[in-house]
């Protein structure tokens, strides 16, 4: 009979790297599974994330000689337990469910969550919800949320680093069954917190607002990633978490010096961090479309700053409100009615991460780029010449899922003579996430692309369209450099902000 580390050690000769789990948070996780619930079987000691029927028929061979019980998950019920047993190992052999649109439900969700639901002011019942009420049991044999985690794939379906996972970590920081170890942080950090996993929940149960939350935790314990912690001192230091400096803020948009911008107006122009610095021909057209609007407007310049986004959605709050009072002076200071932002994640912070985490409500009109081009084109204020083009849409998760916006950008199109929109099958509250959000770009750039990839290969490819439109600058950066790998099908695909269609056709 060979001892415990001896038959771990065989199967970890045997399996693949990653995929033989012992770590406390690992076996937590995966204990929820309903045989676990039975007192005759204790916790699993091992957990074996099997890949395909060989590799399940070799496990299963190597151990059959050992003193192990060894249960599959989804079971319920199972041979006796001996009690001389060495090890109890759960086979995890479920596949990650495929991806479906389900356009019923999805306008189901998309009202639950306009009529107040899925907000942060309801970020405590949420969490109350998923840690101390009934609703938690429901999901014990729902892999629902695994298979719509926009990251599981890249971690080969291991369920401590998909939404499931996160949620049950979660639920064992708040009853202290577990620590915040480094385990925990990095999970609840390889989250895109798109939304995506909540947009499919049958029982809207509320995951995102829950590792925002907990994120927040860690911040309180000062255990937040380093990588966030240096691009917060960016922020306070530049204006700017890749620290580029001010003076080089908006170097790349042309002829932004020779732009008279007045000292007041009311209408201020916010690019926000990455459109300045990396997207400058949005910039560029939305600045033309504006001035041929003739409305007067204005812009920070280079003391623009940034919005704060990545404070909030990394849980340093107390660092966003820092950012986010500055922000209010500079506004009042240029007597500013309306903002108009061509970034999604800009947009979320100022009209509902600001109000409904830090407290602090902007005191003016807060307009995406879609919705002011939306409004110019019912003024019948501006004519559009056609472009013959063939154009599909991807929804950012700051501005649909999380802001409910996702007829304004279509509308934009639509109005473009001769310029057909083509939807992907998962769109709108189902959109698959870019990658970029919630900070994973920054914290897990290898897992980001992985995710953009997924986004363009499953979705974009089959429907055959060469121009994908977004209404955000990382979204426009993650497809740019995903589409650029060498693996990559279509050489030929074009990514464009709509302002930027928007501003072709004019």
């Amino acid at each position: 009979m060979k001892l415990k580390n001896d038959i771990i050690t065989l199967l970890k000769q045997n399996l693949k790297e990653g995929h033989v789990l012992t770590d406390v948070e690992d076996c937590y996780v995966y204990s929820f599974e309903k045989i676990f619930l039975d007192p005759a079987y204790p916790k699993p000691d091992v957990v074996v994330r099997i890949g395909s029927l060989k590799e399940e028929k070799d496990v299963m061979d190597l151990l059959e000689k050992e003193n192990v019980t060894v249960i599959k998950r989804g079971e319920v019920f199972s041979r006796p337990l001996e009690k001389s047993t060495n090890l109890i190992i759960l086979i995890d052999n479920v596949n990650i469910p495929l991806l479906s649109c389900n356009p019923e439900r999805i306008r189901e969700k998309e009202n639950f969550i306009a009529e107040g639901y899925g907000s942060y002011r309801n970020l405590a019942i949420a969490v109350k919800n998923l840690f101390f009420e009934k609703t938690l049991n429901k999901c014990q044999q729902c892999d629902t949320c695994s298979g719509y985690c926009t990251v599981s794939p890249s971690f080969d379906g291991i369920e401590t680093m998909s939404s499931k996972g996160r949620m049950l970590l979660a639920k064992g920081i708040m009853k202290e069954d577990l620590i915040l170890s480094e385990k925990v942080i990095d999970s609840l950090y390889a989250c895109t917190k798109c939304g995506l996993c909540f947009a499919q929940c049958f029982q809207d149960l509320e995951f995102h607002e829950a590792i925002l939350h907990l994120r927040h935790k860690i911040a309180e314990q000062n255990k937040v990633p380093q990588v966030f912690q240096i691009a917060a001192t960016n922020i306070i230091e530049h204006g700017d978490p890749s620290a580029t400096t001010m003076d080089h803020r908006l170097i790349r948009i042309r002829n932004f010096n020779k732009l008279n911008f007045p000292e007041t107006a009311d209408t201020l122009c916010f690019l926000g961090c990455t459109t300045a610095t990396r997207t400058p021909k949005t910039a560029e057209a939305l600045f033309n479309i504006l001035t041929r609007s003739n409305i007067e407007f204005t812009t920070l310049g280079k003391n623009e700053g940034c919005c704060g986004y990545i404070l909030i959605s990394t849980g340093l709050w107390k660092e966003a409100k820092e950012v986010a009072n500055i922000f209010i002076k500079k506004i009042e200071k240029a007597k500013v009615k309306t903002i108009i932002t061509p970034c999604s994640g800009c947009y979320y912070t100022f009209a509902k991460l600001y109000p409904e985490i830090l407290g602090i409500t902007i005191p003016c009109e807060i307009l995406h780029s879609s919705q002011f081009l939306e409004d110019i084109i019912n003024k019948g204020e501006i004519k559009l010449n056609p472009l013959n083009l063939n154009v599909t849409y991807h929804d950012p998760c700051s501005l649909g899922r999380h802001s409910q916006i996702y007829d304004p950008p279509r509308n934009v199109l639509k109005a473009i003579p001769n310029l057909k929109l083509v939807e992907m099958p998962l769109n709108r509250s189902c959109a698959r996430c870019c990658g970029g959000g919630g900070g994973l770009w920054t914290f897990n750039n290898n897992v980001s692309l992985e995710t953009t990839q997924t986004r363009l290969k499953e979705d974009l490819i089959p429907i055959d369209v060469k121009v994908l439109a977004t209404a955000c600058p990382q979204c426009q950066l993650n497809f740019r450099f995903a589409s650029r790998m060498k693996d990559f099908p279509n050489k030929s695909l074009k990514i464009y902000d709509i302002v930027e269609l928007f501003e072709s056709a004019m």
